[in-house]
């Protein structure tokens, strides 16, 4: 099984994951672990949502591609973190009536 080197450098996966981990140094999470999970995050955000954002754009060149995924990767883990303490810190049973206080 060979590896294609240029294609495995232009997944926007891996693309991704280079960008959280520049995001690392802005980003919260003083572990390894968490820090490990926010690199995941950025990579699986820059991964599934860079290739739908590169054809709504119509950006076609191997260059704007990956540099949709870096942006994906540098910005995603960051709005992972904000939309996780929205959730948190919700009052979600004044939004949705069906959940009870307790």
């Amino acid at each position: 099984m060979d590896l294609d080197h240029e294609k495995f450098w232009r997944s926007p996966f891996i693309i991704g994951a280079i960008g959280s981990i520049v995001a690392l140094r802005f980003a919260p999470g003083e572990s390894w672990i968490i820090r490990f999970v926010n690199v995941l995050n950025g990579a699986g955000i820059a991964g599934f949502f860079s290739p739908a954002a590169s054809e709504y754009f119509a950006l076609t060149s191997p260059a704007m591609y990956s540099a949709m995924a870096f942006a994906f990767g540098l910005f995603g883990m960051n709005l992972t973190s904000a939309i996780y303490r929205w959730l948190k810190n919700a009052q979600l049973s004044d939004i949705l009536p069906w959940i009870r206080k307790e």
